[in-house]
């Protein structure tokens, strides 16, 4: 049985994937207002955007497992535009750089920004910003939440 908790973490994990898609500041604090009601929400917020951020990685039509998945120039260019400040923007660019995460301690609300900024900028990388757009709100909107790559 699916709880209400588990339900509110991965519906505001899609909430804050699609506020900082579009830059939006008070949705972005909304969405991660929501991820925090309970430590039970943000561990499955959390998990949700793991989730997606492996899955958005694979995605790619250029993946390997047998080389650093870089992140390419759609993604980079999205990031560009991205309000982040120290310990988040250190990992959101190393996990950019070579899909490897730096070695900083983050707490539950900064690996939350992190896999969600991350994630976009993944499938930005992969479908585009209007693409992203409709993925992030189907997936939003489905009875269940499936894979991003089905």
């Amino acid at each position: 049985m699916i709880s209400t908790q588990q339900i509110a973490g991965e519906t505001a994990a899609l909430d804050l994937m699609l506020a900082h898609l579009t830059h939006d500041a008070e949705a972005i604090a909304s969405a991660t207002a929501d991820t925090a009601v309970c430590p039970t929400t943000s561990t499955y917020a959390r998990q949700q955007l793991s989730g997606l951020l492996h899955d958005a990685v694979l995605a790619h039509p250029d993946v390997s497992l047998h080389r650093p998945v870089v992140l390419g120039p759609a993604g980079r260019a999205w990031l560009q535009h991205v309000a982040m400040h120290g310990p988040v923007a250190d990992t959101v660019m190393a996990l950019a750089n070579d899909g490897a995460a730096p070695r900083h301690h983050l707490d539950d609300a900064q690996w939350i920004a992190t896999y969600a900024i991350s994630a976009v900028a993944r499938i930005i990388d992969v479908y585009g910003p209007d693409e992203t757009a409709a993925r992030i709100t189907q997936l939003r909107d489905a009875g269940s939440l499936p894979h991003l790559i089905q």
